[in-house]
């Protein structure tokens, strides 16, 4: 319970070095993406996620124990760090990531993205290990708060990465996902 507390507080998961999912899915790890961009932006709130797969991971603890497992496991959190050094790397679950890039980590989704993801990953690899990773660019409009953007980036990426292993493409998936709970402004006059 303590864990799961200083998880959803932004604390970083013990074996991998990245963010835990549920600082992202009932915690406050975007407040401040939030903040920062709603308040100039109209058009919608917007983030882009690379999201980096460990394919064969279970093959890897089976061969080469489970510490190894672990060793790739942050490995690969340090590889996608140095590449987005102003990103916020959470694992979404067991042997995935997601590099969420909004406002505050001044670089944008983008396809050449995932060339420099792969050759980080390489540079930084304890084994030869083979990833799938999807780009995502991500709007919300008219999101009402904070604490929603969360699951909703979540899920996405989670969308984003089974594509990225069904058909895996150096495309950006555009997703945009529309909120209508906005009061209308004729009710706010009374009419």
């Amino acid at each position: 319970m303590i864990d799961a507390e200083e998880h959803r507080r932004g604390g970083r998961d013990s074996v991998s070095g990245a963010f835990h999912a549920l600082g992202l899915t009932q915690g406050s790890l975007l407040k401040e993406e939030y903040d920062l961009s709603t308040h100039s932006h109209h058009s919608g709130w917007v983030i882009g996620a690379a999201v980096v797969d460990i394919r064969e991971l279970t093959v890897v603890n089976m061969n080469h124990g489970f510490e190894t497992g672990d060793e790739v496991l942050k490995d690969t959190v340090v590889a996608l760090e140095r590449a987005c050094p102003k990103a916020k790397v959470v694992r979404v679950h067991s042997d995935a990531f997601a590099v969420l890039l909004g406002p505050m980590s001044e670089q944008k989704i983008q396809p050449s993205l995932k060339q420099t993801l792969r050759s980080a990953l390489r540079q930084n690899a304890r084994l030869p290990v083979e990833y799938s990773i999807g780009l995502l660019e991500l709007t919300i409009v008219a999101p009402s708060h904070w604490q929603l953007l969360g699951p909703l980036v979540w899920a996405e990426c989670e969308r984003a990465l089974v594509l990225a292993r069904r058909a895996p493409s150096d495309e950006v998936l555009r997703r945009k996902i529309v909120l209508e709970g906005g009061i209308p402004e004729e009710a706010m006059s009374g009419r």
